[in-house]
């Protein structure tokens, strides 16, 4: 199976670079890798702390962790590299960030070579990244490697027999941090015993994020006295049904953050792009559309009711970030691989539907704010924080 995917890695590489001159993301993931050294450490520079994430919503979970272990290991410098290109593209600068860099394709010569050059302290991999070359190459060398955030299901490729030779691979991980009981119990049957159940540490993120709250210019004034509906995430099922209900909901404001920015192209002409607002014609529309990236969180402190998308589509997107401002959550129907999703309907704080009438159903029922206790979304992300102090007490005697 080594054999194997090794081959399946260099054919990945292979068909990015075919695709490149028709993809604008295949060439973002090849021109982000070249001359790569440019943006590493020069091979000198000592204590070098890697985070590595897939992309923007690992980065988002790492970003409380990278901040906490900066201020309190200020003489460490942060690697922290991608593997995708709306990871990279998209993260904006971080003060506790030295260095930011793609990752190079998961092959042995790339894994030495980088290693070499980085000279990592510890390795911190975010949820599913489990790069075989990268893992062996950094426990031969002796860096300790940890897993977070990490959700294993019995469906899993590891635990399937072709999957054998990566799990002996993660036998060498230092520590995994997994979210549930399932995933320590997987793990455990495999022969693998460093796993300590820590919860999610979006939880942590989305707590910050609510402490530490920042005004949007024009949102207040775009809201007035009325009802407001924000829409983060958004696909195009999404947004027509929620300009559709907004048609016949005229005393109620739409806020639509779609999940692919260029699709506010098309959605301009329901409403005003949020990047032309300002405080006089942001209070003659009922929709203000979202065409300004990393401000989605913080536009959910103005909500009155959130609806997220994903959820007709391939998945729901991060609920947490509107529930840590106490807003009562609705979202589509495929949603019970989230955890968080089917514990947040338990608790009486969101809602799943199947079609538009039943979306503007809902809106009409929880739009006064009154079917629901806004103290019960505090509390259910108040009680699943402190990942991230977990993490931070046990690695502290590597770094």
């Amino acid at each position: 199976m080594n054999l194997i995917y090794q081959i399946i890695i260099r054919l990945y590489g292979a068909i990015i670079y075919i695709a490149s001159p028709f993809s604008l993301k295949a060439r973002q993931w090849l021109n982000g890798r070249k001359n790569l050294e440019d943006y590493l450490p020069d091979g000198t520079t000592e204590n070098i702390i890697w985070f590595h994430c897939a992309s923007l919503g690992e980065y988002m979970q790492a970003k409380p962790l990278i901040e906490a272990l900066k201020e309190r290991h200020t003489e460490h410098k942060i690697l922290l590299t991608f593997f995708s290109p709306s990871g990279y593209l998209n993260t904006g600068k971080n003060e506790h960030v030295d260095y930011k860099a793609y990752m190079p394709l998961d092959t042995p010569a790339n894994a030495q070579s980088f290693l070499e050059r980085t000279k990592p302290k510890i390795a911190i991999f975010i949820k599913s990244e489990l790069w075989p070359n990268f893992f062996k190459k950094l426990h031969h060398n002796s860096i300790p490697i940890y897993v977070v955030s990490a959700v294993f299901k019995p469906q899993h490729y590891l635990f399937k027999f072709y999957g054998k030779w990566h799990l002996s691979i993660l036998k060498g991980v230092s520590h995994f941090f997994v979210q549930d009981e399932e995933s320590k119990t997987l793990l455990n049957k495999k022969g693998i015993y460093q796993v300590t159940v820590n919860g999610d540490n979006r939880y942590d993120k989305v707590f910050e994020d609510s402490i530490h709250s920042k005004e949007i210019p024009y949102i207040n004034s775009f809201k007035g006295s009325h009802p407001l509906i924000v829409a983060g995430s958004t696909y195009k099922i999404d947004s027509k049904m929620l300009i559709n209900i907004s048609n016949r909901m005229p005393k109620v404001k739409f806020i639509l953050a779609p999940h692919e920015i260029e699709l506010c192209d098309d959605l301009k002409k329901y409403g005003l792009l949020y990047s032309q607002a300002n405080k006089d014609n942001v209070k003659n529309h009922s929709i203000l559309i979202i065409d300004s990236i990393g401000i989605l969180s913080q536009l959910y402190q103005y909500a009155t009711l959130s609806y997220i998308g994903g959820a007709f589509g391939k998945g729901l997107h991060n609920i947490l970030e509107a529930i840590a401002f106490g807003s009562y959550v609705l979202f589509g129907p495929k949603f019970h691989k989230y955890k968080e999703a089917n514990e947040a309907i338990r608790v009486g704080i969101a809602q799943s539907i199947k079609s538009e009438y039943e979306l503007e159903t809902a809106i009409k029922k929880h739009i006064d704010n009154s079917s629901h206790n806004k103290n019960d979304a505090l509390a259910f992300i108040s009680k699943n924080k402190g990942a991230n102090k977990i993490i931070i007490n046990a690695i502290k005697n590597v770094i």
